[in-house]
């Protein structure tokens, strides 16, 4: 009778549970992938949504300084791609789309290519207003009346991101 007991263990057998491990790690190495899935993705919609907010911010910041100039004295010249009026005190004030480090004063604002930033340089201050744009275009839709302003920014993944925002300066007539 002693003997019938020893034969009738229930316990596991070392073949069973070296099953339950392999299911195991299979199941954790499943999970582990997702989980690093969905984080890449979360990373990278994270930075879609921060350059979309920082290049928000860039055009409304150059519509609100459009806006300040006198809008009856305003002028774009293609070719420099300059905005040039008077502010609310009669001084000549500058908007500069070319790229190019500026130094005069009473400048609203100005794209400096190299370290792809927007600039104030009011009183030759040059003053960072935004980081990380690529790249500034602007192109006169109706002559002295109607420009389209467009920023763009690459991500870390090459992804290129546009916004754009036609931009009324001068009354209408």
């Amino acid at each position: 009778m002693r003997n019938g007991n020893l034969l009738n263990n229930k316990g596991f057998t070392l073949l069973e549970l070296m099953l339950v491990l392999l299911l195991c790690t299979l199941l954790v190495s499943v999970y582990i992938g997702i989980v690093s899935k969905v984080l890449e993705y979360w990373q990278e919609k994270n930075e879609e949504i921060r350059i979309h907010e920082n290049l928000q911010y860039s055009l409304h910041f150059i519509e609100k300084n459009l806006r300040q100039l006198d809008q009856q004295q305003i002028e774009y010249f293609p070719e420099s791609m300059q905005i040039i009026s008077n502010n609310s005190l009669g001084q000549t004030s500058y908007m500069d789309f070319s790229g190019k480090m500026c130094y005069m004063e009473n400048t609203y604002f100005y794209y400096h290519a190299g370290n792809r930033q927007l600039r104030i340089n009011r009183k030759n201050e040059h003053n960072v207003v935004s980081i990380n744009i690529d790249q500034v275009r602007i192109r006169e839709l109706v002559p002295g009346t109607l420009v389209e302003v467009t920023l763009s920014s690459f991500d870390k993944y090459g992804k290129e991101h546009v916004l754009s925002s036609k931009i009324r300066i001068s009354p209408r007539r």
